[in-house]
């Protein structure tokens, strides 16, 4: 049977993660258990770092900034805290992304929203596997006016969220998805603001973080835990006020890439 990779290391770390939820409860706001758990690490002569910086790169080029629960012997093991009913697929798959761009050894997913403590150990296979892309063109769907363009940008999409994985900011993927474009040579304007407009009359400027595809497509990058109809809504009045009919919305905080249309 072979050895877990830091057997010991991560024996002492469980029964610290054991000590404080039996110690605080479930339920409390991570920031709780992520200084209960250094302090309990401290006092097993365990070095650990909370919040510690890594830099998100997409292409070589860097799109955001991402911050580690708990940063545990110069990353033989990293901590992903969690309150939640119970650890989710998702959970997995966000602390594999971080595995990703921390290089750490093994992730930890710890949840203190349970009755019982939960946890889930993930080494860092990624360094073994090269992934590949691989894409084929979704069926045109009869109500898309543009279906080269669509496809195009599914598969954008597609492989930003094949590269970073989900758990990071709404930035890191709008970032990535933008330098991808340029990759695919797709012009783009990135959109700050739109206006607000009743009967004729612009009343505002909004805050909207779009980004317009070749004039004809507004794509709304989000990383959220689920895609609803007021999110559709939103984009919906962003087209009619930017005098476009078309739009997709790409949520990347999920197992598989979310993405929906909305026409006008």
């Amino acid at each position: 049977m072979s050895k877990l990779i830091h057997e010991d290391l991560t024996y002492t770390i469980r029964g610290v993660l054991f000590d404080v939820h039996n110690q605080l409860g479930p339920m409390l706001p991570e920031a709780f258990y992520q200084q209960a758990i250094a302090v309990g690490l401290d006092a097993k002569g365990i070095h650990c770092i909370t919040e510690r910086q890594f830099e998100v790169y997409y292409r070589n080029r860097q799109v955001g900034r991402y911050y580690v629960d708990l940063w545990i012997e110069h990353g033989k093991v990293i901590l992903e805290l969690k309150v939640a009913p119970q650890i989710l697929p998702l959970h997995q798959a966000q602390a594999l992304s971080y595995l990703k761009v921390t290089d750490a050894d093994v992730a930890i997913v710890v949840n203190f929203g349970a009755k019982v403590l939960q946890d889930e150990r993930l080494p860092n296979f990624l360094r073994q596997k090269v992934a590949r892309f691989e894409w084929e063109k979704r069926p045109v769907v009869a109500d898309w006016p543009y279906p080269e363009l669509t496809n195009q940008l599914l598969e954008v999409c597609h492989r930003v969220h094949f590269e970073l994985g989900p758990g990071f900011l709404h930035q890191v993927y709008r970032r990535a998805t933008m330098i991808e474009l340029q990759q695919q040579n797709l012009k783009y304007e990135y959109l700050k603001k739109a206006p607000i407009i009743y009967q004729g009359h612009q009343i505002g400027v909004q805050d909207v973080r779009l980004i317009l595809v070749e004039d004809k497509i507004l794509l709304a990058t989000v990383a959220v835990k689920t895609l609803d109809e007021v999110m559709k809504a939103q984009l919906k009045a962003r087209l009619k006020h930017l005098g476009h009919s078309f739009g997709l919305i790409a949520n990347f905080n999920s197992t598989t890439l979310e993405m929906t249309t909305v026409i006008i």
